[in-house]
């Protein structure tokens, strides 16, 4: 059991060289108990059908006999065992591994979810560092801004309005410094939570975009609802066969301690029982069953459509973003263009210090935007990965 059970979690992570097992071992552990209970569940439900032995011993009082009082001691072992349910035992069998099924590939789409979940917090908190970087860079530049803004008021080229401006750009930035800080600590109190690692030596997985078949052969959504169908299939055929004939054999050896005269102090009974169950409910029962197997069915189909509009979306909004990683990439030649030609002017005393550090920020600014889009493309991919064993 525990090679299936090993065998069962390693499906679980067909990409595990590029998003590992985040979750911690409590994690880890849960839907490793959640994948042995749903097999130990499976082997129940398929033997279900085999009717238990039954041992009894009495011990009765009679005061038949003149003597007074005399004890009778009877010990009783038998069995009465369904060999013909109309198909009720074989797919009782093949429901019960159905129900497996449904319950492993349920246990593993929740584990892959939540440890995409983990890894998707590491890209957030990632791309925060990032925006926070950004931002210190953008007060920077505010500074440098208002400190010009003031020059100019101070010789009278400029009211009060173009100075008031500059300093509030500054507070609006270190406010929105401040709000970045304090969802940087939701972020990485949510993952300590899920996560295994410390935040220093987490690695952020390295994501690809996967093709149609990938996403599809091995979408978790399609496994669960198709195991879901088949379960719903052999249930609906289970209960047809309750309101079928049964035939049954059974089998009892007693002994007693005093038996009547002329009679065996031990005996064995054989039996065959046919039976039928007739119910008031059996069409409602049996119409609901159906109604639940087709239900299922359509399920599956909607499910996949709902599959191929996400695969589209991702693939598309990816495409996009690399759209913007190239125009940023472009602008940020520009700005070092620029920055160069501004440097070599301030060396010539042409351009001030302030002019130099103005665009050395603006040219690390569009850096950092071109590393945010990579984030923003990484959680995207998350997306599918989210999505398949």
């Amino acid at each position: 059991m525990r090679r299936l059970i090993l065998s069962l979690l390693l499906c679980g992570s067909l990409f595990a060289s590029e998003l590992e097992n985040y979750l911690s071992s409590t994690y880890s552990e849960l839907f490793d108990l959640e994948l042995k209970k749903a097999l130990v569940q499976s082997n129940f439900n398929s033997i279900s059908w085999v009717s238990p032995v039954t041992l009894s011993f009495q011990r009765s009082w009679s005061n038949q006999i003149e003597s007074g009082w005399n004890p009778n001691n009877s010990y009783s072992i038998g069995i009465e065992q369904p060999i013909f349910k109309s198909g009720g035992i074989f797919y009782g069998i093949k429901y019960a591994k159905s129900n497996y099924n449904l319950a492993s590939a349920s246990t593993i789409k929740e584990r892959i979810k939540l440890n995409s979940s983990a890894a998707g917090l590491l890209f957030q908190i990632k791309q925060l560092n990032l925006s926070i970087a950004k931002v210190k860079l953008q007060i920077k530049n505010a500074k440098i801004e208002s400190k010009r803004a003031k020059e100019l008021f101070d010789a009278g080229l400029v009211d009060s309005v173009v100075l008031d401006n500059a300093l509030v750009k500054v507070d609006e930035s270190s406010v929105a410094l401040l709000d970045l800080e304090s969802t940087f600590e939701d972020l990485k109190a949510a993952y300590k939570k899920i996560g295994k690692k410390e935040l220093a030596n987490a690695k952020l997985p390295k994501l690809r975009l996967l093709s149609k078949d990938e996403f599809i052969s091995k979408n978790t959504d399609l496994e669960v609802a198709n195991a879901k169908a088949r379960s719903s299939k052999y249930y609906a055929k289970v209960v047809r066969s309750k309101y079928l004939p049964t035939v049954s054999v059974g089998a009892r050896y007693t002994k007693i301690s005093n038996a009547q005269p002329h009679t065996k102090d031990a005996f064995t009974n054989y039996s065959l029982k046919v039976s039928m169950p007739l119910s008031v409910n059996m069409s409602n029962e049996l119409e609901i069953a159906k109604l639940d197997s087709l239900i299922s069915a359509i399920k599956v189909k909607n499910s996949k459509v709902d599959q191929m509009a996400t695969y589209s979306l991702v693939k598309r909004r990816v495409f996009l973003i690399d759209k913007k990683i190239k125009l940023a990439k472009k602008e940020a030649r520009a700005y070092r263009r620029v920055l160069n030609s501004t440097n070599n002017l301030y060396k010539a005393g042409q351009k001030s210090i302030d002019d130099v550090n103005l665009l050395r920020n603006s040219y690390k600014i569009k850096e950092l935007d071109i590393k945010i889009y990579r984030v923003l493309k990484s959680l995207e991919l998350l997306k599918l990965y989210e999505r398949v064993r």
